[in-house]
């Protein structure tokens, strides 16, 4: 109950929800400007519309600022092949790239794209881009691959002149979109960290641009997997006895990846040959006394499988 004047106002408290409603709205009213303005704004157009070319479609990607995202309700995809301009794609607003796989048969395309707010209101067009008809650059071949201590470089023939390349790598079970490297190379050859855990395959995929980049396709598929890398063996073993040990020496393997050698000692046929110690350098000293004679085998230790053995045989005590 309230009092207005000497009389006294009765408003139901059904009501006091609505008047709180009210009172809010004419407080909203007395502030300046108008918060949806720029709602009704036309879009910004994206920018930099480029494309790259390959045998499954034309990949198109363009720009558009990161603060009027939020504002934008999409893009429209356009496409022309000589005559209007038809949609072929509307995309959400955080994609900012599009596959078109629908170019068999179409000897030349150009693309524009247009940003539509939530309102409905269009941007300006993007500048367009033409696409012409071409031939895609062939694959590099001879591709070949080295290990140099925890370094992986592939190498491969020049494709041609003008030519750069891609690097693409791929996982047992998953394949990748984006090549490795950032940015294409005019070289010939690629360094990566060579992982002695797991197995990778890599593609190398040439380049031609002209306005538009024209990636051919893919390389024969060459596979690393450290489990198959067998190392070359040691070379020139020699021992050397002593009355109260034998010393044992030999040239290291040339493959720079091996994790270190292992000793083999062979005293009684039946039992064969006996591992005795690992060593990482390429020596070793026997420890037992040569009281009878002995063999010895050396092997260098990839990852996973080791070399043949170099042997030295028939070795006893110097007295």
């Amino acid at each position: 109950m309230t009092r207005c004047g000497d009389r006294r106002l009765f408003i139901p408290p059904a009501l006091f929800p609505l008047i709180f409603a009210l009172c809010l709205l004419l407080i909203a009213c007395g502030r300046k400007g108008d918060p949806t303005l720029k709602s009704y704004e036309k879009p910004e157009p994206p920018s930099n519309l480029h494309a790259v070319q390959r045998e499954s479609g034309s990949t198109l990607s363009w720009e558009f600022p990161d603060k009027d995202t939020a504002s934008i309700k999409g893009f429209h995809v356009l496409r022309s092949t000589g005559g209007d301009f038809t949609e072929i794609a509307l995309l959400e607003n955080k994609k900012h790239s599009f596959i078109d796989t629908d170019i068999k048969g179409v000897a030349s395309r150009t693309y524009k794209i247009v940003a539509e707010n939530l309102r409905g209101i269009m941007s300006k067009d993007s500048v367009t881009l033409e696409i012409p008809d071409a031939t895609l650059p062939a694959p590099p071949a001879d591709i070949s691959f080295t290990i140099e201590y925890d370094v992986l470089v592939l190498s491969w023939k020049s494709a041609g002149e003008g030519i750069t390349y891609n690097i693409y790598k791929h996982g047992s079970e998953t394949q990748s979109q984006n090549p490795v490297n950032p940015i294409p190379l005019k070289e010939t050859s690629f360094r990566d960290v060579f992982d002695a855990k797991k197995a990778v395959l890599y593609t190398v995929k040439s380049l031609r641009e002209n306005g538009i980049v024209y990636e051919g396709p893919a390389s024969r598929e060459i596979r690393i997997d450290p489990a198959r890398l067998v190392p070359s063996p040691p070379s020139t073993l020699q021992a050397v006895p002593s009355a109260e040990n034998v010393y044992l020496i030999w040239k290291e393997s040339p493959d720079t990846w091996i994790k270190g050698y292992k000793i083999y000692r062979e005293t009684d046929r039946k039992k064969g040959f006996v591992l005795i110690g690992e060593t990482q350098i390429p020596s070793f000293i026997d420890k037992e006394k040569p009281s009878k004679k002995r063999h010895y085998r050396v092997t260098a230790v990839g990852p996973v499988q080791e070399s043949a053995p170099a042997e030295v045989r028939d070795i006893v005590s110097s007295k």
